[in-house]
């Protein structure tokens, strides 16, 4: 179990990793990351058919479940990575994971779920460590994200809570064992709704793409690839031997901490005064929201 945990942290702080370098390096347009998302998919589609797809399993709920699940990802890896551009992974990642609270108000709402105090507290806390992040005066811009920051990983966390209102509609409705076919179809769907997108912006906007052709894109891909396709794989692995309530704030909780230290000695990304205020009420909202 301790080396499931390990692998799946070093593997989804891998993930960021590899988005920040492809967002940093050949997202030059919305094509090239559109693009860049239909290999990605494609190459985890392969990775979860080898390890083992029935097609008898397909039914229409799951498809169109799935389907919602690829629209989300793609939209939030989309801004997700734009969110990336205008602030530091470490923080950018705290707020995207936070997207969990959707799937606890979905919970509560359609389901009954008790709503204890502690995830309220959790809530309010969370609602702080956004303020804190996008407040300040004028001299205090360096600790302040800016406001197209706050719009981007406001739909980001939005799209990556939808993905877990799917994942919970799945789990109601079909049997565990299909879990494997659910993933294959929502990033087979991801994939072309991808490159539809994709060869729109080519075209309609003639954005180039040549920067794509290099090794190091390459490089990037593959890694994004492998490190999504098998952190997914672990995290199902997990989902079926431990609750939810255990593993995601061990998963999550880690992967701020290695996500943050990943921004500030990889990418030498300075963490100010207002932004440690800002990982520490948005760690403490995610505990308690998890408890």
């Amino acid at each position: 179990m301790i080396l499931l945990f390990t692998a799946s942290i070093f593997l989804f702080t891998f993930q960021n990793v590899f988005f920040k370098l492809f967002n940093m390096r050949y997202m030059k347009n919305n094509s090239s990351y559109f693009i860049f998302g239909t290999l990605t998919y494609v190459c985890i589609c392969v990775i979860f058919f080898i390890i083992g797809v029935e097609a008898s399993r397909f039914t229409l709920s799951m498809t169109l479940l799935s389907l919602m699940f690829g629209v989300f990802f793609i939209s939030a890896i989309y801004f997700y990575m734009k969110a990336m551009e205008e602030g530091p992974l470490g923080l950018s990642f705290l707020f995207f994971s936070a997207g969990m609270l959707i799937p606890i108000i979905y919970g509560i709402v359609f389901y009954d779920e008790p709503a204890p105090l502690n995830k309220a507290a959790g809530l309010l806390l969370l609602f702080a460590a956004f303020y804190i992040s996008v407040s300040g005066g004028k001299n205090d811009s360096v600790g302040r994200m800016s406001k197209k920051w706050a719009v981007y990983i406001l739909i980001g966390l939005l799209s990556n809570g939808i993905i877990g209102v799917a994942l919970k509609m799945y789990r109601l409705a079909a049997p565990p064992e299909a879990a494997y076919d659910f993933i294959f179809l929502g990033f087979a769907q991801a994939a072309v709704i991808s490159l539809i997108i994709g060869l729109f912006f080519k075209f309609k906007n003639n954005e180039p793409l040549g920067h794509l052709k290099s090794r190091g894109f390459t490089l990037v891909t593959a890694g994004a690839a492998v490190s999504t396709g098998f952190g997914n794989l672990i995290m199902l692995l997990l989902s079926m031997r431990i609750s939810a309530i255990m593993q995601f704030p061990i998963n999550n909780g880690a992967l701020i901490i290695t996500s943050i230290l990943a921004s500030r000695f990889i990418f030498k990304e300075d963490i100010t005064k207002k932004q440690l205020q800002t990982i520490a009420a948005g760690l403490a909202a995610i505990v308690l929201l998890s408890l």
